[in-house]
C-alpha cells in the first residue's frame, strides 16, 4: 500500500470513533476518498440491506444504481463472492451493470462485520481503462475493514 493511502486509512481511522454510527463511518470513509482521490468518479457503498440484496449507500460522484441484486456486476459478484475484485475494463464484462456510463475501471471490496457477516460492498470507479491497481484494492480493503469494524458483530446485537 502506497503512502497515499497509509496516510488515508490513517485520516480515516483517527476520523470513525469506536462507536460511530456505521452510516456515520461510511460516509466519512467515502468522503475521505473522493476528497483525497479525485481520479474516483464514483466511490461508495453498496450496503446489504435485506437477504440477497444490496442498497446504495454513502457515496461521491454521480448518482449509482439505486439497488443491486447479489450476483449481478461487479458489486453483486463481490457479494456473493465475498472477495475484492479489480476490473480493467469493465466494458468486456458481460454482466456489468452501467450505473455511470462514463466508468471504464473498477475496484471492489467486500465489507465484513466484526463476526464475519457481509455488510457492504465498497466500490470504486474512474473513467481510464487500468486506471486502478492492485494497490487501490489494497487501500481500500484498509478502509473497507475500518469500516467493517463500526459495525461490529451484527449477529449479537440482533
Amino acid at each position: 500500500m502506497t503512502n497515499r493511502y497509509h496516510r488515508v486509512v490513517e485520516r480515516i481511522e483517527r476520523m470513525i470513533a469506536d462507536d460511530i454510527d456505521p452510516i456515520g463511518a461510511m460516509a466519512t470513509a467515502a468522503a475521505v476518498l473522493g476528497q483525497e482521490f479525485p481520479a474516483f468518479t464514483w466511490i461508495g457503498f453498496y450496503r446489504v440491506v435485506k437477504p440477497g440484496l444490496l442498497q446504495v449507500g454513502p457515496y461521491q460522484g454521480s448518482p449509482g444504481c439505486l439497488t443491486i441484486e447479489f450476483g449481478r456486476g461487479v458489486v453483486g459478484t463481490c457479494a456473493v463472492e465475498r472477495k475484492s475484485r479489480l476490473v480493467e475494463d469493465v466494458r468486456r464484462l458481460d454482466n456489468h451493470i452501467a450505473c455511470d456510463p462514463a466508468a471504464r475501471c473498477e475496484a471492489v471490496v467486500p465489507v465484513m462485520s466484526g463476526d464475519g457477516a457481509l455488510v457492504a460492498v465498497l466500490d470504486a470507479d474512474v473513467d481510464v481503462v487500468g486506471g486502478l491497481t492492485a494497490d487501490d484494492v489494497s487501500g481500500l480493503e484498509a478502509v473497507a475493514g475500518i469500516v467493517g469494524r463500526a459495525w461490529g458483530d451484527i449477529s449479537r446485537s440482533s
